[in-house]
């Protein structure tokens, strides 16, 4: 028999268990937020956008005298081409471990920031919520998902990237502290590449190129 009482993982995410036939697995429609939740909501997902992409990055840019315009156009290239931003901070001048660095906290940055605006208008949009509700059906009956799960995240990173991963979790319903994880293990492969390639490519001497 099923209870009618919910999970805590349910009350925090405000989901609303929905089943299917007996013995399927359990799909979640979203219950409408009211205003003020929307708002803080929203808030939230700014400010951890904030702290990642700009702030975590500056603070150790202002504090070991890296410079902060290049700094910020590696930054602002990352939100476009993520990994291959790396050969931007390389070419400025930027050391490769701060570079590594930066580029962790944006892909995280925008991996949080894109999840929580999907989740704001999935709790916000009835449309939205239907969709939800029929792609999670779709997915739990899928047998490469239920095969392969949130490990998928992985080469979903390396094919496509973050903002395939991020909705793809909120569609889902995958936990995202796991999915973070997992988008930056698939991540940081080829942001080490692309860092290493960028210093070959310095060793070129090719004009232009500031040498850290």
């Amino acid at each position: 028999m099923i209870r009618a009482g919910r999970s805590p993982r349910q009350h925090r995410t405000g989901m609303v268990p929905v089943y299917a036939l007996p013995g399927t697995p359990m799909i979640t429609a979203m219950e409408s937020w009211d205003k003020k939740t929307i708002l803080h909501k929203t808030g939230s997902a700014l400010g951890r956008g904030i702290l990642l992409i700009l702030v975590l990055p500056l603070l150790p840019a202002l504090v070991l005298g890296y410079p902060l315009m290049p700094t910020l156009a590696m930054i602002a290239s990352s939100l476009i081409i993520e990994s291959t931003a790396a050969p931007v901070g390389i070419a400025l001048g930027l050391s490769p471990l701060f570079v590594l660095y930066v580029l962790i906290c944006t892909e995280a940055g925008i991996f949080l920031c894109l999840y929580d605006i999907f989740d704001t208008i999935g709790h916000t949009s009835a449309p939205v919520a239907r969709f939800l509700e029929k792609s999670r059906q779709y997915g739990h009956g899928s047998a490469t998902i239920e095969r392969y799960g949130i490990l998928g995240l992985i080469p979903c990173e390396i094919i496509i990237g973050v903002y395939a991963n991020a909705p793809l979790t909120w569609v889902l319903g995958w936990r995202e502290d796991h999915a973070l994880v997992l988008t930056i293990i698939g991540y940081l492969p080829m942001l080490v590449i692309t860092i290493w390639m960028s210093i070959g490519l310095l060793q070129l001497n090719l004009p232009g190129l500031v040498h850290p």
